[in-house]
């Protein structure tokens, strides 16, 4: 059987992949131009869900979330999770219940309508190589949490090649801190078995969403920033089954 899904999965990717191209550009120029009309993207955030979700069951995934009652309607987080796959975002996007901007590394802007249409929904764009620019992150995260949105990171910067966590980057718990925000640690498997990083082989599969207890930041200072960090990542770590 499992020769049979390789085999129509062959035919369908280039399919699939020119599909997302064109969705991609369609409701990416209806999200510019209605970003003008909304200009926190708290509406606008909802065409980003409605595109995770239908790219998600073309690609033959299902997700499956665990931990939803951890997330109280109208709560500000920081938002924290494990990073293996492209396939995290969409999943974090499409079924994650609260209004969600990304930290995402400024090459992205570069890519046609897609670039723009993040930037006018309100993702944020770092420049991962000048960390003299924390303050401005700082101050454009307070904007998004005003806005009543929650801010995404991968604390890890980048994929997991193999699925073992990565070192954590201090830049999401600096701001949590900041802004005493409590950080909202999720745990998501079975992305890499989908789309590893570096392959464009994409396959059918299942995705668990662990979505754990929020952590308060209350009880720490900039100075205890790493037990933070260690504190998440251990909680994290905690979910992961693959």
């Amino acid at each position: 059987m499992k020769w049979v899904v390789h085999f129509f999965m062959f035919f369908y990717r280039p399919l699939f992949i020119i599909f997302v191209v064109i969705d991609t550009a369609i409701l990416g120029i209806i999200v510019i131009v209605l970003s003008y009309f909304d200009p926190n993207g708290n509406r606008i955030h909802y065409i980003g869900k409605f595109w995770s979700r239908m790219n998600l069951l073309l690609s033959g995934v299902r997700v499956r979330m665990h931990g939803l009652d951890n997330v109280k309607p109208g709560k500000l987080y920081v938002v924290m999770s494990n990073h293996q796959s492209h396939y995290d975002v969409w999943t974090l996007i499409g079924y994650l219940p609260l209004q969600l901007r990304w930290v995402m590394k400024k090459e992205l802007r570069r890519i046609p309508i897609f670039g723009l249409g993040c930037e006018r929904m309100g993702h944020i764009y770092i420049d991962r190589k000048n960390p003299n620019q924390s303050h401005k992150e700082l101050e454009v995260a307070r904007k998004k949490f005003e806005a009543g949105a929650s801010v995404v990171f991968f604390p890890e910067g980048t994929r997991s090649p193999n699925g073992t966590l990565l070192p954590f980057k201090k830049g999401g718990f600096v701001m949590a801190l900041q802004h005493h925000l409590p950080i909202l640690p999720i745990t998501v498997n079975g992305t890499r078995n989908i789309l590893p990083k570096g392959s464009f082989m994409i396959m059918p599969g299942v995705v668990d969403v662990i979505i754990h207890p929020p952590v308060p930041t209350t009880g720490y200072s900039l100075e205890q920033k790493e037990a933070l960090m260690d504190k998440i990542r251990e909680i994290i770590h905690s979910g992961k089954s693959d």
